[in-house]
């Protein structure tokens, strides 16, 4: 069984993306993060898997998610944790309950391909974990087909040395890896702007949108 998890959290004004408001509003930049969220869900309900989950924050959100995300998730809250616990935490539901390959992605990535979901399954089927890098020095995506609590145990969570020490922790604990080509998380309004450029020239080269809740979102704040 194939789960697709992703890390959502409640776009309450003032707690999502604070980066980007050195530009927007707290109510805008809430706004942006929700068509974030919509683009990152519709690109993951076209990969072909068993089981998708909502991994939500706070856990008295589900309401709110819910109205947001759809009926065709399962929700589950995070844990009250650091980082890696919540996403060790939620890998490990997912192969507990009989899961075979489980991915993990956050929502700061809107323009994510949805191959990239699809090929870290297929790398799962000879991998014990995968690992998609981002251009900040963290990882975009992380996945695994058997318990690997090693590789979030002592890692410099939100710096640029994520990646890297998160390969050390791959390395030293014996586990095979497989790797995804990088892509660019969205946290500031410089990251912002060459989303919107990298998504023009996409639409020059293949004649396709990849972030349309996103552009209608910001044609209404202008």
């Amino acid at each position: 069984m194939k789960s697709l998890i992703v890390f959502i959290k409640n776009p309450i004004p003032g707690a999502v993306k604070t980066r980007l408001q050195t530009r927007y509003a707290p109510e805008q930049v809430a706004a942006l993060y929700a068509a974030f969220v919509r683009d990152v869900l519709e690109r993951a309900e076209s990969v072909d898997i068993d089981h998708r989950v909502i991994a939500f924050d706070p856990p008295d959100a589900e309401s709110e998610v819910r109205v947001l995300c759809g009926d065709q998730w399962q929700y589950i809250p995070q844990a009250q944790a650091d980082l890696g616990t919540r996403m060790h935490n939620a890998l490990m539901q997912q192969l507990h309950a009989g899961a075979t390959a489980t991915v993990l992605i956050g929502t700061d990535i809107p323009s994510l391909p949805a191959h990239h979901i699809a090929h870290a399954f297929d790398l799962l089927q000879s991998s014990d974990v995968v690992l998609g890098p981002s251009t900040d020095g963290g990882y975009y995506l992380v996945g695994v087909s058997q318990p690997a609590p090693e590789i979030f145990a002592q890692v410099e969570w939100s710096t640029p040395r994520v990646f890297s020490q998160t390969i050390d922790r791959v390395q030293r604990a014996g586990k095979t890896l497989g790797l995804l080509p990088p892509w660019f998380d969205v946290d500031t309004p410089a990251d912002l702007d060459f989303l919107l450029a990298h998504a023009r020239a996409t639409q020059l080269a293949m004649g396709i949108d990849p972030i349309p809740h996103t552009h209608a979102c910001l044609s209404a704040l202008t």
